[in-house]
């Protein structure tokens, strides 16, 4: 059987991490002989490692990640310290580059899968495989200059093929490098539909049973305000209770800018009724309580926490993007606002609308769908 090696960044709880899962252990139950290449082991915050099957090799091990987390912290304390962090920053990457090159040597893969597009350095010393990228987000979101945009899609050529997640990414990375035409497709994210209704049905911990049992608004989101919009979700919130929206909105996850999401929410005329709940390892119970799920990003991949929202049967709100969410709301699946549209999203909180969610329009994103196109990728 095939030999693969799959390389990835972290095993903490995210969407590029939660869908890595199910990519591995498909491959490791269809006998594949797999071997993970993880780059930073983040001790206890390696919530998914649990959830592999098989062993995870950390090419930067836990004390390594917290020493370089101490240069980081301390980098605009001094020029010094700048430089200081500057020069670890490129050690780190030539360390890593160094380890994973042991490992592909010996391991000799027929086929590495480049996750999370960490490899683009190391391409083309991988000479006796053949190697696939997967690309997560937009590349023009991604990459913000467009001297970075064209270095990156000029790398990338030396892929032997490169699968976007969703069908606009990859026109568009099409558009961006001509020739790539013939290397690029797109394959949706799998998601585990059973895993998610199972979930769903957990009981709630009892310091959390009363808030379970409001009614709420909900967005599952990483609190990052950059590519999370939660500045015209908390506006919209405060403009719906104006009119007389009787529910609460929480918000699920945690990140890099939870203090000014804080912030914000501090700010809200109903700041009493937007709660901050922190991480969940399973978000599923409280999106099915939930009155609405929404998600307001000024620019995604292919959000997951969408299609689940749509497996769970409920009412899903987003903004529309330029990739990711028109798609898997497409055919009368949800509703969609423009980016930063305050009064449009007050209007799609206020509506008592429900579309009706029938599990053949979720089809192209039935695992048997996609799963079929990985195993035809796999045979090339």
């Amino acid at each position: 059987m095939k030999k693969i090696l799959f390389k990835s960044g972290s095993t903490m709880l995210g969407g590029l991490e939660k869908v890595q899962v199910e990519y591995i252990n498909y491959l490791v139950e269809n006998g594949y002989n797999l071997k993970m290449v993880i780059e930073n082991d983040n001790g206890p915050e390696n919530v998914l490692e649990k959830d592999l099957k098989g062993s995870v090799t950390y090419l930067k091990d836990y004390n390594y990640i917290k020493k370089m987390k101490k240069f980081r912290e301390k980098r605009k304390k001094s020029i010094f310290s700048k430089l200081k962090y500057s020069f670890e920053l490129n050690k780190e990457k030539r360390y890593a580059e160094k380890k994973f090159m042991e490992i592909y040597n010996e391991f000799k893969p027929d086929l590495v899968i480049d996750f999370d597009s960490s490899l683009t350095r190391t391409i083309k010393n991988l000479k006796k495989s053949k190697n696939y990228l997967w690309i997560h987000s937009s590349v023009e979101h991604w990459k913000k200059k467009k001297s970075k945009i064209q270095k990156y899609v000029k790398k990338i050529e030396s892929y032997n093929k490169i699968i976007c997640i969703c069908k606009e990414m990859m026109i568009d990375l099409k558009e961006l490098n001509k020739k790539l035409e013939e290397k690029v497709e797109y394959i949706y994210n799998p998601v585990d539909n059973e895993k998610v209704l199972k979930l769903s049905k957990a009981e709630f911990l009892p310091e959390e049973k009363e808030l379970s049992e409001k009614k709420y608004l909900l967005m599952v989101s990483r609190l990052d305000t950059v590519p999370k919009d939660f500045e015209t979700l908390i506006k919209a919130f405060d403009l719906a209770k104006e009119k007389g929206y009787d529910g609460e909105l929480y918000l699920v996850g945690d990140g890099p800018d939870r203090d000014k999401v804080k912030k914000m929410v501090e700010n809200s005329n109903y700041s009493e009724d937007i709660k901050l709940l922190g991480s969940k390892k399973n978000p599923y119970n409280w999106m099915k309580n939930a009155d609405k799920l929404i998600l307001s990003s000024r620019y995604e991949g292919l959000p997951t926490v969408l299609l689940e929202g749509l497996i769970l049967k409920k009412t899903v709100i987003s903004s529309r993007c330029k990739t990711g969410p028109k798609e898997i709301l497409d055919k009368g699946r949800g509703y969609l606002f423009e980016i930063g549209d305050v009064e449009n999203l007050k209007e799609l909180i206020l509506t008592k609308e429900y579309k009706e969610i029938k599990d053949e329009n979720l089809k192209e994103f039935s695992n048997e769908y996609i799963y079929n196109k990985v195993k035809k990728i796999l045979k090339e």
